[in-house]
């Protein structure tokens, strides 16, 4: 790229070369490639308002080719250069772009201390984007910037005391981002209380700590709409700030332990907030409502503290417009109130892991017709599991386990054709599998184990061919496999352990080749082990342990964890990761998502005569292959008898 080639659009204003291979230049007196641009080889763009240059592999710039200049582009008000390998943290290159408003340099490969010699000098920057780096500090003349509205110094290695930082001196700030570093950031917030113009505050995943400075009785300047400080550290009580916000629309304290109740004074003070997130944050008491309806909150979850007592009546009718409620992981007791389903755009509903009992309100199913995820697991709920109707349209999770449920499956659960899980483990339900199960188009996930269910596998059990999980243990199912695992194709786990299932493992289990868990122990199969058992090369787990099996132990059963097929296929020959390391930002405020069953689902594997339980990213790690107690005969083969990648210890 060379300045004559730019002399026919002098009067070009924006130049957008994002997403290309640029790297550098050639220099032609040494044939030789430079790793950076020559920065003046768009000084012919004296006019050139724009300038992206994101998603390039460049690496430096340079002024010029042997002595120091300034820049010709006086005009430059945007440049950005995200995504790029950017590594000259003095940032010599933005000398003399005096009108420069707006810098991007976020996903580059800058270390260390900013430097003062580039950008000390943009005394009209407005926005200032350096995240996804390797930053340690920052330069002092940073309360130069006056001008300076939008900051975001996220996903660096900034650390110590944000008191002592001179960021509380940037007096024209307005949204300002500290993510993902190792700030000690007081709870009172005291260093931005001069900031009149801070609207928004990110700073997650820092450490918190109770304020001992003497701004109880002072009145911060600011009034926040998106406060995010989900970290880590004691906060005490809740800060005394707080009580003086009323735009309040974002608020985000989870994981700070905070001595207190359930804030009802926030939400009377902020009509206007739209999401509460107060998870792990060690609240007590009882959830106290507001004095008045807020009809603006739409995302409320104040999971995983130690609030008791029933879960007030009216919920439904003073938050009618809440779409994600988690109310998980408390010491709620009494019923869920049948007010609920008042909540007609409710989406996400989980009262999981508390101590809820009486019958589930029908009107749930009635009512809240745009639930997407029904979480009432782990609590002492009883009754019978028979809904009349199910409006349930957008249903994607029914999660239900760990109650007192009797009954059978309901037949109206047929009509939820978006039902990706179903989780009614743990309960006192009856009867047979239903045909439907199989037909469920959209169902992946399916754990009915621990009930009292009988009879044998239906013959349409995956005739829709989208389970990936299913898990049947303990309960009183019998017959053949024979035809019943036909379609099963996209089977990732399958336990069926601890039944009473009879004759032999059907051949057709080779066409499962997804599997990865296959446990049948604790039942009456019979035969030999199928030799088709071997085209399952993703195998990490096998129990055939405790039935009538006999013949020959197949020397190709060698279970390997996923963690270990993973690494031997993600090694290029010199060991090195293939592909680009993805460095793209992360979703900045959370979105209300059911959580995977998967991830709690504990799955029995017994070694040395002890059975253990492995669960969540411990199952990524672990293999192992358990036949004992049948009649096989002959040698150990020598294949089996290596070994040293079988991992199955407990943790």
């Amino acid at each position: 790229m060379k300045g004559k080639a730019h002399t026919n659009i002098s009067y070009q204003k924006h130049q957008n070369l994002d997403n290309n291979l640029l790297k550098g230049s050639r220099d032609s007196t040494r044939n030789v490639r430079h790793t950076h641009i020559l920065f003046f080889e768009f000084d012919s763009l004296s006019m050139l308002v724009e300038l992206r240059l994101g998603g390039n592999e460049i690496q430096n710039f340079a002024i010029s080719t042997g002595f120091e200049r300034s820049l010709r582009l006086n005009k430059l008000e945007i440049l950005k250069l995200s995504f790029n390998k950017i590594n000259d943290s003095t940032l010599s290159f933005l000398k003399g772009l005096s009108s420069l408003k707006y810098l991007n340099l976020d996903n580059n490969q800058l270390k260390g201390s900013i430097d003062m010699t580039g950008l000390c000098e943009l005394k009209q920057l407005q926005e200032l984007d350096i995240s996804y780096n390797d930053l340690n500090g920052l330069p002092s003349c940073l309360t130069n910037l006056n001008n300076l509205q939008v900051l975001d110094i996220s996903f660096n290695n900034f650390s110590g005391n944000i008191s002592l930082s001179r960021i509380g001196s940037l007096t024209s700030i307005r949204d300002l981002k500290l993510s993902d570093n190792h700030f000690q950031i007081p709870i009172s917030l005291g260093p931005f209380f001069n900031l009149s113009n801070l609207k928004n505050l990110n700073g997650d995943h820092n450490e918190i700590y109770e304020s001992t400075e003497l701004v109880h009785n002072l009145i911060p300047r600011f009034q926040l709409q998106r406060l995010s400080l989900a970290c880590h550290g004691f906060g005490g009580t809740f800060p005394k700030f707080l009580y003086y916000q009323h735009d309040l629309q974002f608020v985000d304290l989870s994981h700070i332990k905070i001595i207190g109740e359930f804030p009802s004074w926030l939400l009377q003070n902020n009509t206007k907030l739209e999401a509460l997130y107060l998870v792990n944050s060690s609240l007590s008491g009882s959830l106290q409502l507001p004095n008045d309806s807020h009809v603006n909150l739409s995302r409320l979850d104040i999971s995983r503290n130690h609030i008791q007592n029933q879960i007030p009546t009216k919920i439904g009718a003073y938050f009618p417009w809440l779409e994600f409620l988690n109310l998980s992981r408390n010491y709620f007791s009494g019923s869920i109130p049948s007010s609920i389903s008042n909540m007609s755009s409710l989406g996400v509903l989980d009262l999981s892991n508390n101590g809820l009992s009486g019958n589930i309100p029908e009107q749930l199913v009635e009512g809240c017709l745009s639930l997407r995820g029904l979480v009432l697991s782990n609590n002492h709920l009883k009754g019978q599991f028979f809904w009349r109707s199910f409006n349930l349209a957008y249903l994607t999770d029914l999660i239900l386990s760990g109650n007192q449920l009797t009954g059978i499956l309901p037949n109206s659960l047929s009509n939820g054709s978006r039902l990706e899980a179903l989780d009614v483990s743990l309960n006192n339900l009856s009867g047979k599998i239903p045909r439907w199960i199989g037909y469920m188009s959209s169902l992946q996930y399916l754990d009915l184990s621990e009930n009292n269910l009988y009879g044998s596998l239906p013959s349409s059990f995956c005739s829709s061919r989208t389970m990936t999980e299913v898990y049947l243990s303990k309960n009183k199912l019998e017959g053949s496999l024979i035809g019943a695992l036909d379609g099963c194709l996209s089977l990732n786990r399958l336990d069926l352990s601890h039944n009473y299932f009879g004759g032999g493992i059907p051949e057709s289990i080779g066409s499962l080749l997804e599997l990865s868990f296959l446990l049948l122990g604790y039942n009456n199969l019979e035969g030999k082990i199928p030799s088709q058992l071997c085209k399952l090369e993703k195998l990490s787990l096998i129990d055939l342990s405790h039935n009538h099996l006999f013949g020959h132990i197949l020397p190709c059963l060698q279970p390997t964890s996923k963690w270990q097929r993973e690494r031997e296929t993600s090694l290029n020959p010199s060991g090195n990761s293939l592909g680009r390391e993805n460095r793209g930002p992360q979703i900045v405020f959370p979105v209300p998502a059911v959580e995977d069953p998967s991830m709690n689902k504990s799955v029995e594997f017994t070694t040395k005569s002890i059975s253990y339980s492995f669960k969540g990213i411990i199952l990524k790690y672990i293999s192992g292959i358990d036949l004992s107690c049948n009649n096989l005969t002959g040698e150990i083969p020598v294949e089996l008898g290596n070994l040293s990648n079988i991992q199955c210890s407990p943790q």
